[in-house]
């Protein structure tokens, strides 16, 4: 089993875990705004975290998801005032073009209006600089998200076991082998300290959680 979510906290200047049981969402002060990564399945779950943070969910005005599972959508809810994103890529997961489980099952269109992301843009909000990485494997178009260089949002793709990265939930990722072409894709970024994933504990050792990835 990975390494267990924090408890919702203040991970460094201006960024948050929130804990939303056996998922987690990341928020990043951004200045004038908040900016949300991923909602976990429940509005109120969400919104409760936050205000044992201090955190006021009417200040989201972007919410980036790192794919289209409800566990990561279902809370958007929470946040009326916030433009949503999704990669290009993850559309193919709820438009009929790739199933899931052996090809039995295809995921909902979002019931929110949506904008899209491409590999490599750079989305600016507020304070904070987010480079788009397509990190495919987990579904079609799961994307990973880097912050200001150091903070990097990695969703479902890896988790953390002792301290390493570790590809586990095998069932569930729909190319296992893109999967570990995506971890290896991030192990190679330079100056990241952060590693966030959504199932398992945050890194604050980038290059150790990383180690022997990098080929």
């Amino acid at each position: 089993m990975p390494d267990r979510i924090q408890r919702s906290r203040k991970i460094c200047e201006s960024f948050y875990i929130l804990n939303l049981g056996y998922v987690s969402s990341y928020i990043f002060d951004a200045g004038d705004c908040l900016i949300a990564f991923d909602s976990g399945a429940s509005p109120k779950r969400i919104q409760s975290e936050m205000k044992k943070l201090q955190l006021d969910p009417a200040k989201v005005s972007t919410i980036v998801f790192t794919h289209s599972d409800g566990d990561h959508t279902g809370g958007i809810a929470a946040f009326p005032r916030a433009k949503a994103y999704f990669s290009l890529d993850e559309v193919a997961m709820f438009n009929h073009t790739t199933a899931r489980f052996f090809g039995r099952i295809y995921a909902k269109p979002p019931r929110f209006a949506y904008e899209t992301l491409e590999d490599l843009q750079e989305l600016k909000v507020g304070e904070a600089a987010i480079q788009c990485i397509s990190t495919p494997g987990h579904t079609s178009g799961s994307m990973s998200f880097l912050v200001n260089s150091t903070i990097l949002i990695v969703g479902d793709e890896l988790n953390m076991k002792k301290g390493r990265a570790v590809l586990d939930m095998k069932f569930i990722g729909i190319d296992n082998a893109k999967r570990l072409e995506s971890i290896r894709k991030l192990a190679r970024l330079s100056g990241v300290r952060y590693i966030c994933p959504a199932h398992s504990g945050v890194s604050e050792d980038f290059e150790n959680a990383m180690k022997g990835w990098e080929r």
